[in-house]
């Protein structure tokens, strides 16, 4: 079966690759790549996009789809990882043909000519394209090399994360990273991509699954099944979200070959859509038939009945999945003539000057304290982020109210709150001011990092989650709750949650961005403002989850401990801002001293109002941060002294006043009484009644 439908998948992408390629333009007098890069450009970026997606779909079976024992990947799961990493050995390949004939194109020289490694270089040093391709190629190529090896669910979903972000370097120098709203284009581009990679390499999976036996198969297409329809809705919603910024409307989809391809691709969509929803209908619909055939051919029925009936259902499924499958492939190869083809140009898209290409939208105007507060700009990436992120919290709490569980109220609305925190710092007056000022960009930063992590560290998601999330049935203990735990216990888990690796993070970050050239660079770049707020976020969630959180970690120090992280974190704050203030070289200056602002202070100016406020900024947190630290501190002594009162009343036993008295004997050279035991002390004693040793009373 699989060798068939990969034949076929080659023959749909070769056969998508001629009818939709253009023709060549060959203009006298001007240098030609040749024929062989003509062709061999788009279908090796068909025959590696196809190669991916069985990269993710092999490694989604053996991580999610087909369950397992304790975490531990079967038989059948580790064939899949092995069939990964065939395909990403496909991938590279594929990949690394796609450089060479990227270099051709771009050189205009023949494909043999840019083989030799000084042109090969200097084309990845210097373009995008480049650079992006030998991203790609080095994730395939992790893959290839542990594939084979795993053996544990953790590790087979860490490989199929990085097999996702493998996936997204090329859509960085796309169309969508030129379009005016390029930070948004590229996410929608890249939700959409991932999207439709998963829901596509999960239908593969399902078709290939040879040795896995019917219950764990109808398993893992129930799994399946809510994948897949996850998917199909990210993949229209991004699909939607990217052509509309980058076409300006609906209009331009009839107006030429590119706006064709497009409803080509969204039709190909909807017709999968709709066969996987047949598919799934009709085959889930069966399970419970299924089982009972099975208790019928235990109770004295009729075996080769049931077996006949398995068959049937696993037939039907492969050859509407098989449908479903073709139409999506025949789908990635529209996407991949799509990415030959010139995007129309929106006239009302074009930026108007050179400034509003670099913000992407108009200069505002001069700030004011209640343009920053109340001058709205969406940012719908974090605004869907944290729409989702309070959706799944509040379905958590709603779950634990029907279970009759409680969840505090408090947690709810502290949750709540930093997320709303985090939308009016992205989308307010600070996020359209923050490319514009540093001053507004530091306040921002020190917004996500100190402030907005302290209410959504205290709403405990993660206990939430771990309480919300149901048990995996037996016999398979493997789950969303079991990988959520499996998680927090994996080395990544254990290295970006230890103690000293958060606090040089977030001490040290702001250092390596704001002092170096590193902050021009990612200001320059679609995503790299984008990147900085969600990374300062997530520095300050992680530092203060180790200082005031109660969701389960692998190491949380005590509170002396953090005590003293805290402490140690404040002084760079204070240094940081000293040194904007002082030093007489503009940060950042390729992106500031180009952007053309006619109002405000210089660059150098704004720059010293930046310092200020990183200097200052800390006080106010530290100080919350410090009153919950001793909150939970005191409360955990109470804890613990109730603890002992119990068990002394209890057992008649104190440890901790035995040992005491212990030390004490031994300072004085005599020799220790025995420490008394449940079943040895005294009545009077395990009644509670205070210590009769001259040891006790001295303590």
């Amino acid at each position: 079966m699989t060798a068939p439908l990969l034949a076929l998948l080659a023959l749909i992408a070769v056969l998508v690759t001629v009818a939709t390629n253009p023709t060549v333009a060959t203009l006298p007098g001007l240098p030609d790549a040749g024929t062989l890069t003509h062709w061999g450009l788009p279908l090796s970026r068909v025959v590696g996009e196809i190669a991916s997606v069985g990269v993710v779909g092999w490694l989604l079976a053996a991580a999610v789809l087909i369950p397992s024992r304790d975490g531990r990947l079967g038989a059948a799961a580790r064939g899949h990882a092995r069939a990964a990493a065939l395909a990403a050995a496909v991938w590279l390949a594929a990949t690394l043909a796609e450089l060479v004939f990227t270099a051709s194109d771009i050189s205009a020289r023949p494909a043999g000519d840019v083989l030799d490694p000084s042109a090969l270089r200097s084309f990845v040093s210097a373009t995008s394209q480049g650079k992006a391709l030998v991203g790609v190629a080095a994730g395939a190529l992790v893959i290839v090399l542990i594939a084979p090896t795993l053996m544990s669910t953790v590790a087979a979903g860490w490989l199929l994360a990085l097999a996702g972000v493998a996936l997204l370097p090329p859509v960085f120098t796309g169309h969508a990273a030129g379009s005016s709203q390029h930070a948004l284009a590229v996410v929608a581009l890249g939700v959409h991509i991932l999207a439709a990679v998963v829901w596509l390499g999960g239908l593969l999976a399902l078709l290939t699954m040879r040795t896995v036996a019917d219950a764990p198969f109808t398993a893992a297409m129930r799994r399946y099944s809510r994948v897949a329809a996850g998917a199909a809705a990210f993949t229209a919603v991004g699909g939607i979200a990217s052509a509309a910024i980058r076409l300006g409307g609906f209009g331009p989809l009839f107006d030429d070959r590119y706006g064709l391809m497009v409803l080509g691709k969204a039709a190909g969509l909807l017709a999968a859509v709709a066969l996987g929803g047949l598919t799934r209908r009709r085959i889930i619909a069966t399970a419970a038939t299924a089982d009972a055939d099975s208790e019928a051919t235990a109770e004295g029925g009729s075996e080769a009945t049931a077996e006949g009936g398995q068959l049937a259902r696993r037939q039907l499924f492969r050859r509407l999945a098989l449908i479903e499958s073709c139409v999506l492939a025949a789908t990635f190869g529209l996407a991949a003539a799509l990415s030959r083809t010139s995007t129309p140009v929106n006239d009302a898209a074009v930026p108007k000057d050179a400034t509003e290409a670099l913000l992407g939208y108009p200069m505002p105007p001069a700030p004011t304290p209640w343009r920053l507060l109340a001058d709205w700009r969406p940012d719908w990436v974090f605004i869907g982020l944290c729409v989702l992120a309070a959706g799944l919290y509040i379905a958590g709490v709603i779950r634990l109210a029907r279970r009759g569980d409680r969840w505090p109220v408090g947690r709810t609305i502290g949750f709540l709150g930093g997320l709303l925190l985090v939308v009016v710092v992205t989308s307010g007056g600070l996020g359209r001011y923050g490319p514009v000022l540093l001053s507004v960009h530091m306040a921002q930063h020190m917004i996500l990092t100190m402030l907005a992590p302290i209410p959504l560290v205290l709403g405990a998601p993660i206990t939430l989650a771990l309480r919300a999330l149901r048990t995996a049935p037996a016999p398979y203990r493997s789950g969303p709750r079991e990988w959520l735990v499996a998680a927090l216990h994996s080395w990544p888990a254990r290295i970006l949650t230890h103690p000293l690796f958060v606090t040089a993070n977030f001490a040290g970050s702001l250092y390596v961005i704001y002092l170096s050239s590193l902050l021009g660079d990612l200001m320059n770049n679609h995503l790299g403002h984008l990147f900085m707020n969600a990374h300062f976020l997530m520095t300050g969630f992680y530092f203060f989850e180790v200082l005031i959180g109660v969701d389960p970690l692998p190491k949380r120090p005590p509170h002396p401990g953090r005590v003293l992280m805290l402490v140690a974190v404040i002084p760079f704050h204070a240094f940081l801002g000293l040194t904007m203030m002082s030093t007489t070289t503009v940060l950042g200056s390729g992106w500031y001293d180009v952007l053309v602002r006619p109002w405000g202070d210089s660059p150098l100016g704004d720059q010293g109002t930046a310092g200020g406020i990183a200097w200052s900024f800390g006080e106010v947190p530290t100080l919350i941060v410090m009153l919950v630290l001793a909150v939970q501190w005191a409360r955990t002594d109470e804890r613990r002294a109730r603890n002992r009162e119990r068990r002394v009343d209890t057992l008649g036993v104190d440890e901790q006043l035995d040992a005491y008295n212990a030390y004490l004997a031994r300072l004085n050279g005599v020799k220790p009484a025995p420490a008394a035991t449940a079943t040895t002390a005294p009545p009077q004693q395990r009644q509670g009644d205070t210590p009769t040793s001259t040891e006790g009373q001295s303590s």
